[in-house]
């Protein structure tokens, strides 16, 4: 678990400004800190590695390995990796800290729908971009959308739904339960009338699952439904 992320966040926000110039100079920012990262990531590997293989308790040794774990952890903070552990670890009933994080969960969905090129650049992640979307997307079911974030996420699920499919699409199934507008549920009815198959589909697949909210979402009962629907 990592230790609740300190510092000014504002300017993540800028990975989705409209403005190339603006967006750009945050992607370079959130790239060069994760390089960072990287790098302290490999030296605390190397010197585990030396550790290991010494079988020795070296103070200095040791205390250089925690530096460099430190210093891992530190640059993860500074990205958006630190808001989306910081959302991903409050508890359930913690409001004010989901209040406070949630909205930077939405600004990584939001990265990837709007510049998903920028998103995906090997440079911009150092795990599983789309393990950290499907984690945010249940993390956001299991605890309910934050009123002020529930337009946005109508919009993503919209988003998903009319764009050719991205990997883990399926999940923002999972969060039309926890959504109450008359106009989302409209917009995502004529959707599924639509002439595109895929997106009619998918579309019909999200008003079966607000019909059914009882029901686990996960990708089998998609597959199941699909296999169902044809």
């Amino acid at each position: 678990m990592f230790a609740e992320p300190r510092g000014d966040y504002s300017w993540l926000l800028d990975l989705v400004a409209a403005d190339p110039v603006i967006r750009h100079r945050a992607l370079a920012r959130h790239q060069a800190i994760l390089a960072a990262a990287s790098d302290a990531l490999h030296r605390s590997n190397a010197l585990w590695a030396a550790h290991y293989r010494s079988r020795s308790s070296q103070t200095r040794l040791g205390a250089a390995l925690d530096q460099a774990r430190a210093d891992v952890r530190w640059h993860q903070e500074q990205t958006i990796y630190g808001p989306l552990h910081a959302f991903r670890d409050a508890a359930d009933g913690d409001d004010a800290a989901r209040a406070l994080w949630a909205p930077f969960a939405v600004l990584y969905l939001r990265w990837e729908a709007e510049y998903p090129d920028e998103w995906g650049a090997p440079e911009s992640w150092m795990w599983s971009r789309w393990g950290s979307k499907e984690a945010i997307l249940h993390r956001l079911d299991r605890g309910g959308l934050p009123e002020d974030i529930q337009p946005q996420i109508a919009e993503l699920i919209l988003a998903a739904l009319a764009r050719p499919y991205r990997c883990r699409d399926w999940a923002y199934a999972c969060l039309v339960r926890h959504l109450d507008d008359p106009l989302i549920f409209h917009a995502v009815e004529t959707l599924a009338a639509a002439d595109d198959p895929s997106v009619r589909l998918r579309a019909q697949f999200v008003l079966h699952v607000a019909a059914h909210p009882e029901q686990r979402t996960t990708r089998t009962s998609w597959r199941r439904w699909l296999n169902a629907a044809g």
